[in-house]
């Protein structure tokens, strides 16, 4: 089961039908896209300050070694580093983005894949309380209205 954050516009108003085809989903974890093609990816997502250091870091891993004469071992590890390091950064790179774009995180959603994980918050969505926000639950193991149910609460097992 992966999880996905769901992040839509702030301040829009309008229906929730029309809010949620303007939602966005990131999935938590790594990102295989930005460890093999850090840059492009980078670019191909719209995340023009975040491409500028990848790709000065990526430079570097290839001329530092080549200036200082150090052998062919140097770059490889390096790269390896930095592929590691933009897979691990690459999905909370683009949250920052999109926060910074005026989404704001609204929920985030257990399921198998990304049409699952919409199909759920769409589901939560319809169920919530629309004037008031949601209440705390009174009780250990009960739920609010309109929250997903991901599964037994932690009472269940105790």
């Amino acid at each position: 089961m992966r999880f996905y954050t769901v992040h839509v516009p702030a301040g829009e108003g309008g229906s929730d039908g029309a809010q949620l085809g303007r939602a966005v989903l990131v999935r938590e974890g790594f990102n295989w896209l930005a460890f093999f093609f850090a840059p492009f990816w980078a670019l191909a997502e719209g995340l023009w300050l975040a491409a500028v250091p990848l790709i000065a870091a990526l430079a570097a891993i290839i001329a530092v070694p080549e200036v200082l004469g150090l052998g062919p071992v140097w770059p490889a590890l390096l790269g390896l580093g930095y592929g590691v390091l933009a897979g691990m950064s690459g999905n909370d790179l683009r949250r920052a983005a999109l926060a910074a774009r005026g989404y704001r995180l609204v929920e985030v959603v257990a399921a198998p894949g990304r049409a699952q994980a919409l199909i759920r918050y769409a589901e939560a969505a319809a169920f919530a309380p629309t004037a008031t926000p949601r209440a705390t639950p009174a009780a250990a193991g009960t739920r609010a209205p309109g929250a997903l149910d991901l599964g037994p609460s932690p009472g269940f097992w105790s």
